[in-house]
């Protein structure tokens, strides 16, 4: 594994048995990642990180993101990952993003070949799924903003993937993997064919990629993902760590402990249930009940009903006390761990020298991604009027409903999708809230087809220099790109709400269509409700761009070399949903608005690289280097903006160089959050109104302020105003966004002694500051806001108190606005750390089948001292400190160490390789972050699995050359089969853990078969 400071020093990490390591030789030419110049044997400022093809061999990679999320500075993607099993309104979904030191994908740049890659949606991010892992030669990365050299998105760093476009012969790779507790397979195959032609003047490349990723539900992976689990209070004896206890009543007053409990895992299902929840009925003797209410709920069987309602039999005819957690509805077994995903993908090279001096090149490239999504069955939860005479009711329950009209005052509406209803008292309509799991409907599925065509069409050469020592060396690439995504959507399985509401309704004195008590669905009702929905995002990208580069002039200290050049670029994103989604007329799949924008950019940059001195007394060299970018974009918020960058590397030793860089990078807002329509998704979040909020959390302060929200009196931390984890946000776009703004340091040294040869080591330190950042209000989605509300500024009529929309019946976060997490330049981000990289490489007589052993040791560490995002810049003191967290608010977890260590052994025909990955203990950001910020915090011992232990996975591959062009790989990844943590409220988002960051399939083999020809 080639886990390096920079590539002119580092070499590949896992090498041929043979291979010795070798000095840089002092005229080699490379541009590298990270600057324009080319290398002369000595380090650039810029730290850059490099994966060779031989790893993703050993690691059995299939999809880059699993490779790229194990190493250090990467952190990973909930949301678009293998286990995300979601689609995000009006983005695209079964699509992999990067995430670099942890600030979001949006904010580091993917390169092909040095050139811009092709964007998915609105939030112009690149799926690397469209990225061949066959004809990857190399992964560069630099982690630092780098926006003076390659332009906007680069405020963590880029990613290059640097691909074999000059190949000959056939090479066939066939690969497949098998998780353990499933037997899951997925298999890839990859065909590539390439050879010179007009007298090895041209060579063409052509690759072929086909993948077939199988997924499995939580029903068939079992073990900890099921049953579905939450936080709560359980008796000390049934207490366990991974599996629910038996629930322990908590009397008013007390806490779990002085109870005489244990917090604990419970069963943790939906309390929208299959036969259906009326959660509205005043409890008997409450101040919002009266005598005759009370009386008919009594005569209904409902006397020590709770604040959750009254629960169905199958029939619909019998109804009694729902009772918690026992009636709650598991949707967690349909929903997929790990979503199917088909990929078809074709990629072409093509260079020829038409002369000494110009080179035409062409790259072409046509994907397509097939992911499917599968989610437990729809529901239809909300207010909805109901007749009071419904006749799939029985007589108490009529006279319940009669009473609940009765008692209405002024008049109540319900809206439900593009439908508003009204009702006043009297007039024979009850206005219910309803909770009722179609699980008659089966469950909800989608399927999104993605596909992306990318052309690039360039001419690069040298052009003649002015004289020996002025403007010499210079050589040119200009290139034009274009890139066009596509992707259809289909969502199935999901209900109309308003078509549920008429169908709720007697219609000229007949019998309701739809019965929603019981399991009572009729081929008729069925048909009046039940719907799908399509959307198709288009994203196209248009890059014009040259430069220049060569020696300046020549000093006594070396040549000063200088990179000039332009870029136009521009960018253009539609999402189209249907009228279902418009409208947020469904319930099943987050419904937004249409989006749709363009954003161009005319640039030009300069780069250069000044010797001072050279082979002096602890001066083996000495430069200093710097860039900048004039970017002019056509957004008018955003306008012209500059960035830069200055560095230095000074090599005292030629064993020893120092490094130093500060940078200015910028970010301009995309399509989305300029234009985005407003939509909705529904992430795991707690309501600090409910009684998921931690004990420590249920003051008089917050309650007062929940009843000023909106929430009943007498509901205030109880379990109705939550009935379920996840809670709804409503997403959307703001035109007057303005770029956000970066500076990064980083110092580091680059130690190769010369009395041990072959050993390499690097230490980097980093800080990254970000202003103007932007985001959903708050920071960091709902549950930022509602934090900010009732934890810490706890003002009622604060713009995000405001934010909130309560049903003023049950509390419940409610539609049509739930809670307004719109995108706005609010906040900044610090982080800071060490990144520590070391490869040792050296040879030992003795090996196996006659030869001797080339051993490679390499590790590669991230250090994060500091990861600290800051909702309201405005409110400096508010802050989210995240390292060692994770949660609600600060989303995966961000271990202080993060880090891999990997020895190989190679010995004649025989390769055998040990990778170990590291990960370090983190605590819930329900804890950490309010006791960082100066707030006491609940207490720990109340919190339910509050921290998670260090983690540390084994991989073990083998290698074996059977020919000179046949070899079979093969290895574990997880060796030791270990579990990844398992948490009741604190999971992200579900599954019962963080399954995007730890390895949710336990041990999983894959072998592979390479045949060159």
């Amino acid at each position: 594994m080639a886990l390096i400071a920079t590539w002119s020093t580092f070499t590949t990490g896992i090498a041929g048995a043979q291979e010795a390591v070798a000095p840089a030789a002092e005229e080699t030419k490379v541009v590298i990642t990270g600057t324009r110049l080319v290398n002369r044997g000595f380090l650039a400022p810029t730290p850059v990180t490099v994966l060779d093809a031989q790893e993703l061999k050993v690691t059995g990679t299939q999809n880059l993101e699993t490779l790229l999320t194990d190493t250090p500075q990467f952190t990973a993607n909930q949301l678009s990952s293998p286990t995300a099993n979601t689609m995000q309104a009006g983005q695209p979904s079964g699509t992999a993003t990067l995430n670099l030191r942890n600030l979001g994908p949006t904010r580091n740049l993917v390169l092909v070949n040095g050139r811009r890659f092709a964007i998915t949606g609105p939030d112009f991010t690149s799926d690397i799924n469209a990225i061949p892992a066959a004809l990857v030669q190399r992964i560069e990365t630099v982690t630092g903003g780098s926006s003076a050299v390659y332009g906007s998105d680069a405020i963590s760093g880029v990613v290059n993937f640097i691909l074999r476009d000059n190949f000959e012969g056939v090479e066939i790779n066939a690969q497949h993997t098998r998780d353990q507790p499933t037997g899951t397979p997925t298999n890839s195959v990859d065909l590539t064919v390439g050879g010179n032609f007009a007298n090895n003047r041209g060579n063409a490349v052509l690759s072929l990629n086909y993948m077939n990723r199988e997924g499995m539900t939580r029903a068939e992976l079992g073990g900890y993902a099921l049953p579905s689990m939450g936080d709560g209070c359980v008796t000390p004896a049934s207490w366990s760590a991974t599996r629910p206890g038996t629930p322990l009543p908590v009397p008013a007053g007390q806490t779990c402990l002085s109870a005489g409990g244990r917090p604990g895992l419970i069963y943790s299902g939906s309390s929208t249930v299959p036969t259906g929840r009326i959660g509205n009925l005043p409890v008997i003797g409450s101040a919002a009940s009266n005598p005759a209410l009370d009386a008919a709920l009594r005569a209904a069987g409902l006397q020590g009903m709770g604040t959750l309602g009254a629960i169905f039999d199958a029939s619909g005819r019998a109804v009694r006390p729902y009772v918690a957690p026992d009636d709650a509805f598991d949707i967690g077994p349909l929903s997929y761990v790990v979503t199917p995903q088909k990929r078809w993908m074709g990629n072409a090279f093509a260079h020829y020298d038409f002369s000494e001096r110009a080179t035409g090149y062409l790259e072409m490239h046509y994907s397509s991604n097939v992911a499917q999504v599968q989610i437990g069955p729809t529901s239809a939860s909300g207010n909805f009027l109901v007749n009071t005479n419904n006749p799939y009711l029985g007589g108490p329950m009529q006279e319940v409903l009669r009473q609940l009209d009765l008692r209405e005052s002024g008049t109540l509406r319900a809206t439900n999708g593009s439908q508003t209803l009204s009702t006043v008292a009297g007039d024979g309509l009850a206005l219910v809230n309803l909770n009722r799991r179609l699980s008659d409907l089966g469950t909800r599925f989608a399927e999104t087809d993605h596909s992306v065509v990318r052309v690039a069409i360039g001419l690069k050469g040298e052009l003649p220099g002015v004289s020996e020592n002025y403007l010499s060396d210079m050589k040119y690439d200009v290139y034009y790109t274009n890139a066009r995504t596509t992707e259809s959507q289909y969502q199935a399985g999901s209900i109309s709400l308003s078509r549920f509401q008429n169908a709720l309704l007697s219609q000229n004195g007949a019998a309701p269509v739809l019965n929603p008590f019981g399991q009572n669905l009729s081929p008729t009702a069925r048909d009046a409700i039940l719907i799908s929905s399509n959307s198709d995002i288009v994203a196209e990208q248009q890059v014009v761009a040259g430069n220049v580069t060569g020696k300046l002039v020549e000093l006594p200290s070396g040549p000063v070399d200088f990179s000039a050049g332009f870029e136009r670029r521009h960018s253009y994103s539609k999402y189209t949903p249907d009228a279902f989604l418009a409208s947020g007329d469904v319930s099943g799949w987050n419904a937004a608005r249409p989006t749709e924008g363009e954003a161009t950019v005319k640039e030009f940059f300069g780069e250069a690289r000044v010797p001072l001195l050279k082979d002096r007394a602890f001066a083996k060299s000495l430069s200093v280097s710097g860039a900048f970018r004039r970017s002019d974009y056509d957004v008018e918020s955003v306008g012209k903006v500059w960035t830069n960058s200055i560095g230095t590397e000074w090599a005292p030793v030629d064993s020893l160089t120092f490094r130093v860089q500060k940078q200015k990078s910028i970010r301009a807002p995309n399509v989305g959050e300029l234009f985005g329509g407003q939509g909705r998704n529904g992430p795991t979040a707690i309501d600090p109104c409910s009684s998921r909020a931690p004990a420590g959390q249920q003051t008089a302060a917050v309650r007062a302020l929940c009843e000023a929200t909106g929430v009943p009196g007498g509901l205030v931390f109880d379990a109705s105003v939550q009935p379920t984890q996840f809670l709804t946000q409503i997403l959307g776009g703001n035109p007057d966004l303005t770029a956000e703004t970066s500076h990064t340091t980083t110092i580091g040294a680059v130690f190769a002694p010369t009395a041990v040869r072959g050993l390499q080591v690097s230490l980097d330190y980093y800080k990254i500051t970000l202003d103007n950042a932007i985001s959903t209000l708050g920071g960091g989605g709902i549950q930022s806001v509602l934090d900010l509300c009732y934890l810490t500024i706890q003002n009622v009529d604060s713009v995000y108190c405001r934010a909130i929309n309560r049903d003023p019946v049950t509390g419940q976060i409610a539609a049509p606005t739930y809670v307004m997490t719109t995108a706005a330049n609010i906040g900044g981000i610090k982080t800071r750390g060490v990144d520590l990289a070391a490869h040792y490489g050296f040879n030992t007589a003795r090996g196996l089948f006659g030869a001797g052993t080339r051993w490679n040791l390499d590790t590669n560490w991230t250090y994060v001292d500091e990861l600290t995002f800051t909702p309201i810049q405005d409110i400096p003191d508010v802050t989210n400190e995240c390292v060692g967290t994770w949660g609600g608010t600060c989303g995966q977890p961000v271990s202080k160490w993060k880090g891999t260590a990997r020895v190989t052994m190679n010995s004649g025909k025989l390769m055998l390789s040990a990778r170990a990955r590291y990960s370090g203990s983190v605590t819930t950001d329900a804890y950490l972050v309010p006791q960082r910020r100066g707030v006491t915090p609940p207490a720990y011992e109340s919190l339910t699995n509050p921290r998670i232990g260090s983690y540390t996975y084994l991989d073990l591959t083998a290698g074996y050359d059977v020919s000179k062009s046949v070899n079979v790989t093969a290895g574990i990844r997880n060796a030791t089969d270990r579990d990844p943590p398992v948490l009741g409220s604190t999971q992200l988002p579900s599954n019962n853990s963080v399954s995007a960051s730890y390895d949710a399939l336990g041990r999983t083999f894959f072998a592979t078969l390479n045949v060159r020809l």
